[in-house]
């Protein structure tokens, strides 16, 4: 008896939209370890070190800038829940608390990227917010580009 045929028609549910969001954060994190901004900790594991990015790199003065811009505001005021497992064992989603720091912010920017990849967002209850979480991470991406020249440079590969 053959096997049946794998039905791949869900990934063609992906918005353009939320496709280009990953192919930008691909190259985002690689252009980040690029210019040295990788976990240097005990664990091999080459992963970017998003704290230290946020903190050392964009600092108190992007926070600062960004923070009023009307696309983000969705990400600071709002920020997309996290997944997580309850004692039980059972999947639910907890909300997270306003952003007040720019490693508060990156780390909201990740969690739309790692809700979207790891399929965090089936049976999401806020799946109508997902257009505009993810409009928020690219301007955000954008803004972080035009910010650091050196990123810029890796992330385009304009050397």
């Amino acid at each position: 008896m053959a096997a049946p045929k794998v039905d791949y028609s869900k990934i063609d549910d992906v918005s353009e939209v939320a496709d280009r969001l990953f192919k930008v954060m691909m190259r985002l994190e690689f252009a980040l370890k690029d210019v040295g901004f990788f976990a240097s900790g005990r664990r091999a594991v080459a992963e970017v070190d998003w704290v230290r990015f946020a903190n050392d790199q964009l600092g108190a003065d992007f926070w600062q800038s960004i923070k009023a811009a009307e696309e983000v505001q969705i990400l600071i005021h709002a920020p997309p829940k996290r997944q997580i497992v309850d004692k039980n064992g059972n999947l639910f989603w907890q909300s997270r608390d306003k952003v007040g720091s720019v490693q508060e912010l990156v780390a909201a920017l990740n969690g739309v990227r790692n809700n979207l990849f790891h399929g965090g967002k089936s049976g999401d209850p806020d799946g109508d917010r997902n257009a505009d979480l993810i409009r928020a991470a690219l301007y955000l991406v954008d803004q972080i580009l035009k910010e650091d020249d050196v990123l810029h440079t890796s992330f385009s590969e304009t050397y």
